[in-house]
């Protein structure tokens, strides 16, 4: 049995998307293959726009045999954790043969130089490194310079055009987690057809998740502030000439899917988190943040610092930012504040292959063939209801990993229905995604 695995966040899912699923099926010649999604937040620091589950009908409408979750603390992790997690993920299944990605910039010979840097980080990459943070530089601008002075000058343009695509610094982590851990997975990029991962570009049948987040944000901006409700069942309080654009740049199941979701409950943003972002501040301030995945004790003091001027997510990280510290890195260490990921669950967990479980969210009923083979190979349980944890988990470290992960989606859920007052089923009442 052939089985590829694909990682991605589908917030929301859009045609390139759909592209990437055709791509990795075809090229790899799959029997299956398996999506690891981020679950109710993502790795740029934020909520999901929808949930975890509507978002895998989406993937599994589109073609994804099996969705599981990639729980929420590497979910929103930086890049390196993130990839090894969702790796070690589909490692543990112990029938997955390759891993399809995509990326800006051609697969070459140089990425395999990049990742042998960095996972090998010699003495004067390690010098250069320690040199550029000292001079003030976030980790991610230090990292670039000290890879560059370590390969020759006629690779260092495109080496530099690699390092600040964030698809690319993806596929970078996604060799590297390969190469350092104990499963042989196979590499097969597929170059991305959609606008770059930042562009707010909506022209054309692609485009990318970031630009369709700001359309829909746009639009509830606009309905808020002249309190209409002229919209229809069919645009599910999309104004029509969103829904066309939307209806061009995303298959029509996952429209559909969106908009009917959108009926019921309210995308979320990272602004949505502000008021209780706050409220655990106010709580934790006392003892600092130091404690916190990924928070360096110079934030704590500053975020101790800033609290009394604090007025929302967004404005609260530019208070945070500075030349050391980059935006996005501000924004996944709150949401670990918010979530309460500490450094003590990335040390003991990173040791332990990253996740003691396989969430699944949803499947193909044409596809349960899958889980069977899965289940013979796996090293680790599936788990596909939350009430059947405390029967499969074995251990209290592994039933402590999973409470953590309930009340991420706890805080997901009370978010929303603060935002929209309506109230979504909880893990324990929610239904695993079948498609037929």
């Amino acid at each position: 049995m052939n089985i590829t695995g694909i990682i991605a966040e589908y917030n929301p899912f859009h045609s390139g998307h759909a592209y990437h699923l055709s791509c990795a099926r075809r090229e790899t010649d799959a029997d299956y293959v398996i999506a690891v999604m981020s679950g109710n937040f993502v790795q740029r620091g934020a909520p999901a726009l929808l949930d975890k589950y509507t978002r895998a009908r989406m993937a599994l409408s589109e073609g994804a045999d099996l969705v599981l979750e990639l729980p929420p603390a590497w979910s929103c992790a930086s890049a390196e954790y993130f990839a090894g997690a969702a790796v070690c993920l589909l490692g543990q299944l112990g029938c997955v043969q390759t891993l399809c990605y995509g990326c800006e910039t051609p697969d070459s010979s140089l990425y395999a130089k990049i990742c042998a840097i960095l996972l090998e980080e010699p003495p004067l990459y390690r010098r250069l490194l320690h040199q550029a943070s000292r001079q003030g530089a976030s980790y991610a601008a230090a990292r670039e310079k000290a890879l560059l002075a370590l390969l020759p000058a006629t690779e260092q343009a495109d080496a530099a055009a690699i390092l600040k695509n964030p698809n690319n610094i993806l596929a970078l982590e996604y060799r590297k987690a390969i190469a350092a851990s104990p499963f042989p997975l196979k590499t097969h990029p597929v170059l991305r057809k959609d606008c770059g991962y930042h562009s707010d570009s909506l022209s054309g049948t692609f485009a990318s998740a970031s630009a369709i987040r700001t359309l829909l944000y746009s639009y509830s901006r606009h309905a808020r502030k002249t309190a209409e409700n002229s919209c229809t069942k069919q645009t599910s309080g999309l104004a029509q000439q969103d829904f066309q654009t939307l209806a061009r740049i995303m298959p029509d199941a996952a429209l559909q899917l969106l908009c009917g979701y959108h009926r019921q409950y309210p995308f979320l943003y990272e602004a949505d988190c502000s008021q209780m972002l706050h409220y655990c501040l106010i709580k934790q301030s006392a003892e600092g943040f130091g404690t916190f995945a990924d928070c360096p004790q110079s934030l704590s003091n500053k975020i101790c610092r800033s609290l009394p001027d604090y007025c929302g997510f967004d404005a609260f990280c530019q208070s945070l930012k500075s030349k050391d510290l980059a935006y996005a890195r501000i924004r996944r260490i709150l949401m670990h504040i918010l979530l309460d990921i500490r450094k003590d669950d990335y040390e003991r967990w990173r040791s332990r292959l990253y996740v003691p479980y396989a969430r699944i969210l949803g499947f193909r009923k044409e596809s349960a063939a899958l889980l069977g083979h899965i289940k013979k190979h796996s090293s680790i349980p599936l788990l596909a209801r939350a009430a059947d944890a405390g029967k499969i988990l074995s251990g209290r470290e592994s039933q402590a990993f999973f409470q953590k992960h309930l009340f991420a989606d706890a805080v997901y859920r009370a978010l929303a229905a603060e935002k929209g007052g309506q109230v979504m089923k909880d893990e324990y009442r929610q239904q695993t995604a079948v498609i037929r």
